[in-house]
């Protein structure tokens, strides 16, 4: 595996990144599917609404609407006249309402529970309006009602299977304006409602799998195609320095050809890992942006399940960009066109800035920082910001793989020439195979110890680049 470095590195970054994005485009699409679906649906059922409703006007345009007991007389006739009607469409109740919103007569009984319908709605078919929601109502009994006809005093109702059990049942309730025979007045409101249960989960269900083909596929595409270019190169790079290895062990006198060559790969390798890094972030940058952006005007209309998806999708973009910032620094290290800013600042504030930063890590591990200076004075010339870098990077290392409850020493002292920094733990320590690796990028010691604490293998060989670069 140590032999491809940059496949295994372009394998890590893009696993991450395309998790991430693949993750964000399914939730995404799907949500904006289902919500097609629930539309689609619900204009459907308005579509059938009308239908009946249409039937029920003409079957009424020579009742005496007006008369008491017009409104059970109604329901009679509609209910028997839509018989037919009915049993094509997953209609489980049709309910009369007055224009005060009494409920005079429903097909089901007391097969469905008790539900209120909203006033808004209820005002809007009342008014000579169409309206409709999808909701959930709990059904009494195992089975849906039937439309079997009973006659009970001067009320028509469904019979169905009747148990101790109940189940909810996704519906569309569609509420429409009841006309006079003359057509100039509403004389009440009908209420139906269907049942799209199974109609609806199926078409979500295919949908969700539609897209996340879809997105699998596409994204996977181009997965495979970078990943073939990215293996040919790591091959290349193999080929290369395994064949420097040979020539040196024959010819001596091509050893400078060989060094040569082996600076021209790697340079080669720097500039691909940098252009991928660029193209990389990208992506990320939109995915983190659109994530925030539905966090922060959601409104209520994303429910507990869903904003802990987008804070996932969120905090995963912000530690992906974080690793390719280390990357691209690297990058720019290795190429020389790393440039130092050197300013004058005291070394012991800056120390003492650094580690404050890093108290809340320490105190979650029960462990403790000790500073220990000389009495020289502290001013010191560098580059500040790359200083704190410096340290950062090796208290970091420090932090996690040392034991809990130990302590953390961070000793300073300053000469004429110099100045020179300490850090010292109690941690696992790093075996005499590993140290010849230990500032090699990517590097990381396997064992045991090591396989529980998650790291990129690129902040150590940072911070000696960096010291280096000041002279150290």
């Amino acid at each position: 595996m140590s032999k491809y470095r940059l496949t295994t590195a372009f394998v890590l970054i893009s696993v991450l990144t395309l998790g991430t994005a693949a993750f964000a485009l399914n939730f995404l699409a799907a949500r904006t599917a289902e919500a097609n679906l629930v539309e689609l649906t619900t204009e459907r059922s308005m579509r059938d609404a009308s239908i009946i409703a249409g039937v029920v006007n003409q079957l009424l345009a020579d009742q005496d609407v007006d008369s008491t007991d017009g409104p059970a007389r109604l329901a009679h006739t509609v209910t028997i006249e839509s018989q037919k009607l009915l049993d094509s469409l997953r209609v489980i109740d049709i309910s009369l309402y007055d224009t005060t919103g009494r409920n005079l007569w429903s097909t089901s009984g007391d097969l469905i529970s008790e539900r209120t319908v909203p006033r808004s709605v209820f005002e809007s078919a009342s008014n000579g309006g169409i309206s409709s929601s999808l909701g959930t109502i709990e059904i009494r009994g195992s089975e849906v009602p039937d439309f079997e006809i009973r006659e009970s005093g001067n009320h028509v109702a469904g019979i169905g299977g009747s148990d101790d059990s109940s189940r909810k049942t996704d519906v569309v309730e569609i509420y429409l304006p009841l006309l006079a025979a003359s057509g100039d007045r509403v004389v009440g409101v009908i209420g139906i409602t269907r049942d799209v249960t199974g109609t609806l989960t199926a078409q979500i269900a295919k949908t969700r799998s539609s897209v996340m083909i879809i997105t699998l596929s596409s994204l996977g595409g181009v997965f495979l195609i970078l990943l073939i270019f990215i293996f040919v190169a790591d091959i290349k790079i193999f080929r290369v320095n395994t064949q420097k290895i040979r020539t040196e062990r024959e010819l001596s006198d091509r050893s400078m050809l060989d060094s040569l060559e082996t600076k021209r790969v790697g340079q080669m390798k720097d500039r691909f890992l940098s252009s991928l890094t660029h193209e990389l972030m990208t992506p990320l940058t939109s995915i983190a942006a659109f994530a925030g952006i539905i966090l922060r005007n959601r409104d209520g209309n994303l429910g507990k399940k869903d904003v802990e998806h987008l804070l996932v999708i969120k905090r995963n973009t912000v530690q992906l960009q974080r690793l390719l910032d280390n990357l691209l620094e690297l990058s720019a290290l290795n190429k020389g066109e790393y440039e130092l800013s050197y300013v004058r600042f005291n070394l012991r504030q800056t120390l003492d800035e650094v580690t404050e930063a890093f108290m809340p890590a320490v105190v979650r591990k029960g462990q403790k920082i000790e500073l220990k200076y000389d009495d020289s004075d502290a001013i010191v010339e560098a580059d500040e910001g790359r200083i704190r870098q410096v340290i950062s990077n090796l208290l970091t290392n420090s932090i996690m793989y040392s034991p809990e409850d130990t302590a953390i020493t961070v000793s300073a002292w300053v000469t004429d020439l110099l100045f020179t920094v300490t850090i010292s733990d109690n941690g696992i320590g790093i075996s005499e195979k590993d140290k010849d690796q230990l500032f090699t990028a990517f590097f990381r010691a396997d064992n045991e110890s090591t396989r529980s604490v998650t790291g990129t293998g690129i902040g150590l060989v940072s911070a000696k680049q960096i010291v280096e670069l000041h002279g150290g």
